[in-house]
């Protein structure tokens, strides 16, 4: 720092991109992802693939009957169906595991769908916590890197005079490494806003884990409970009466809410709790309102017995805040167009990730000459974290579609093996881009390519669903799926096509390539 301020902004940007950059791509990938969590799932479970025309049934129809099955449970979950999720699902704790049950809202029937964790079991996970749960040392990671990533968006602010020009700026026919620069800098700034928010956000989200005594200071003249909405009650042990009518406390609350807002609000979250004892509880909350970016602002709780209201709860304009900022970060409101640029903003944040690093590494490797040392180990780790991650994904998909509906085994279950595929894929692609050195770039750019339309293939095959059928039957979260597929191919094969020749001029084993441009080069050199 006792450098110039420019230059010591410059060193930090580099360092700090340098150590954190693998990780930083894996959250904005699985984060870009998680955007269309629902739509992949429907994906991935085709038997979530049905007509949704037909009027939904009542809670009380759809519900009740399932409720008198369950035993022990402590509190029922019930989740309805929505704009992007076809189905009612019930879900609660028994002997230990967590059991659901999932509805068609229109006829009631029960509803098996394929054993997967899906984008919003694995794909979710792994953004805010990349499955490593042990002391949430995944937490800590991600809280890191989101904080590096706040340093790198700042200090890269610092570092461009040019700001402005750069978002006008890209010379794709340029040298490498000046066409690397200039994309760098130009998904840089064109997502800059919301480089910012986004890790900010998601530190806020999970704040709880690295703060855990914040907890109680907004609420230390009341129970935390009580004060963010919750009511607890203790059991009694004795058997419930006859409960009220759901669907009447549901609008009941619907209509209180509605009325403060002046629009319409829908609850999509209803917990019982103390199931099954006389002091049953009703809790109905709005988690992530459909028009709205605020997620979690209102809480109705009822006594199941007789119907009276316990409590009714909006939250405070501090805690709005933070909501409002939650509710940015989770993007589960109505709004498409706005959906989609999460989405490209999420792959802006990869490209520019990506871009970053390998101009950091081309800047270090001379054009006729292979990495060693720390660049040959950057190289491994970026080709591994960045390609590799994305093959893994497409692999992780491709799995999904080719193992049978009934797979049995006590070894590994349909979902378990999904991710060893996913894991297996991954772990190659750090061993190829050892063992291949640049040529890595390209060969895994087309087995992304291969893969990706290859689960457009196997998923006609497997369910008979194809895009232009699914555009045809209105079901948009198929097809939109398989265009993103489809365009990923597209891409990675003219990753092949672009970086097989010239990326690096030496192969893993330090021979040099014998292409004609090589040549061509190593004459005029020599000429001059």
């Amino acid at each position: 720092m006792t450098e110039s301020f420019r230059r010591s902004m410059h060193r930090l940007h580099t360092w700090f991109g340098v150590a954190v950059a693998s990780v930083l791509f894996a959250i904005f990938w699985m984060g870009t992802l998680t955007v269309f969590d629902a739509e992949i799932d429907q994906w991935m479970k085709p038997e979530l693939r049905f007509d949704r025309s037909g009027e939904a049934l009542s809670l009380d129809d759809l519900v009740r009957p399932h409720l008198s099955k369950i035993e022990e449970a402590q509190s029922v979950n019930i989740s309805p169906a929505n704009w992007r999720k076809p189905t009612l699902d019930i879900g609660y704790s028994e002997n230990g595991a967590y059991q659901q049950i999932h509805i068609n809202p229109a006829d009631g029937s029960i509803i098996q769908p394929t054993d997967t964790q899906g984008a919003t079991g694995f794909f979710f996970g792994f953004h805010f916590y990349l499955h490593l749960g042990w002391k949430n040392i995944g937490y800590y990671i991600v809280g890191i890197a989101s904080m590096a990533m706040l340093g790198l968006t700042v200090s890269g602010i610092f570092i461009h005079r040019k700001i402005i020009a750069d978002f006008f700026t890209f010379r794709p026919r340029k040298a490498l490494r000046r066409s690397t620069l200039d994309l760098h800098n130009l998904t840089g700034v064109v997502a800059l806003p919301f480089y910012i928010i986004m890790p900010m956000s998601g530190l806020l989200i999970i704040a709880s884990i690295y703060l855990p005594w914040s907890l109680d200071l907004p609420h230390a003249a009341s129970d935390s409970a009580e004060a963010s909405g919750h009511v607890s009650i203790e059991r009694t042990g004795e058997p419930t009466p006859e409960l009220v009518s759901l669907d009447t406390l549901v609008q009941q609350a619907e209509a209180e809410w509605s009325a403060r807002t002046g629009q319409v609000e829908n609850a999509d979250f209803i917990r019982i709790k103390n199931f099954q004892d006389k002091t049953a509880y009703l809790e109905v909350r709005q988690v992530f309102p459909s028009r709205r970016i605020e997620m979690d602002r209102f809480i109705s709780t009822f006594r199941l017995s007789d119907g009276a209201r316990l409590k009714s709860f909006e939250s405070p304009p501090a805690q709005s805040t933070v909501n409002w900022l939650s509710g940015f970060h989770f993007v589960q409101f109505e709004h498409w167009p706005l959906r989609w640029l999460y989405f490209l903003g999420g792959l802006c944040g990869c490209t520019m990730i990506g871009s970053g690093l390998l101009f950091w590494i081309r800047a270090r490797v001379r054009k006729d000459e292979e990495a060693t040392g720390p660049v040959a180990f950057v190289r491994v780790l970026t080709i591994g974290s960045t390609t590799g991650l994305i093959a893994a994904t497409t692999a992780f998909m491709l799995t999904n579609r080719l193992i049978p509906a009934a797979w049995s085994s006590p070894a590994l279950s349909r979902s378990d093996a999904e991710v060893v595929a996913f894991l297996a894929v991954w772990a190659l692609a750090f061993v190829h881009s050892a063992t291949r050195g640049g040529r890595a770039w390209s060969e895994q750019s087309l087995f992304i390519g291969l893969t990706g339309l290859t689960c457009v293939l196997a998923n006609w095959l497997t369910t008979g669903d194809h895009i232009v059928k699914a555009s045809l039957n209105s079901l948009w979260s198929l097809a939109g799926t398989d265009a993103v597929l489809i365009a990923g191919a597209v891409v990675g094969f003219a990753c092949f096509r672009e970086l097989r020749p010239t990326v690096y001029t030496e192969a893993a084993s330090g021979e040099k390539l014998s292409s004609e441009r090589f040549t061509l080069r190593t004459q005029t050199k020599a000429e001059r």
